[in-house]
């Protein structure tokens, strides 16, 4: 997921791009030390905001667990590192020096909290909406709006 090459897209069209992530600020800030933005973003570790634009979240099913590990790792090889069927999540951190157990206290309450995007017109009107997993079940897990979906849905506005 690229989304600040679309940020920039869409702020050429006239929408400004935010972010909320589940997580507390320090370890947003740490990780976007990291992964510069291009947009705003905000940390929301209660997951308020996930919780009033109905996002929904799930328990972490042995079927999600091994989607997920799938994709952590394809992420691993593509960011150049080795790891065994599984690793990725600590290939990652490693990379990242972060200390995984760090997030235990999140994983656990956060379980599979899904991830959504809106674009909101001036009043905060909810004018189109992408829900992770609505329409593709498990297919659609970690499945993010290309470019010109989001354009196209900017345009329709």
């Amino acid at each position: 997921m690229s989304l600040g090459l679309t940020a920039e897209k869409l702020r050429a069209a006239g929408i400004e791009t935010v972010g909320v992530v589940a997580t507390a600020v320090d370890r947003a800030r740490r990780y976007f030390r990291y992964r510069p933005l291009r947009y705003l973003v905000g940390a929301d570790p209660e997951l308020a905001t996930h919780r009033a634009f109905g996002v929904p979240r799930s328990t972490f099913t042995e079927e999600i667990f091994r989607v997920v590990s799938t994709q952590v790792d394809g992420l691993a090889r593509e960011a150049g590192l080795a790891a065994p069927a599984g690793g990725g999540w600590d290939a990652l951190d490693r990379a990242d020096g972060i200390d995984g157990n760090e997030y235990t206290a999140d994983k656990e309450h956060h379980q599979v909290q899904l991830t959504a995007q809106f674009l909101l017109d001036r009043d905060g009107v909810i004018r189109w909406a992408n829900i992770e997993c609505a329409r593709e079940g498990l297919e659609g897990l970690d499945r993010f709006p290309t470019d010109e979906e989001f354009l196209a849905a900017a345009r329709a506005l």
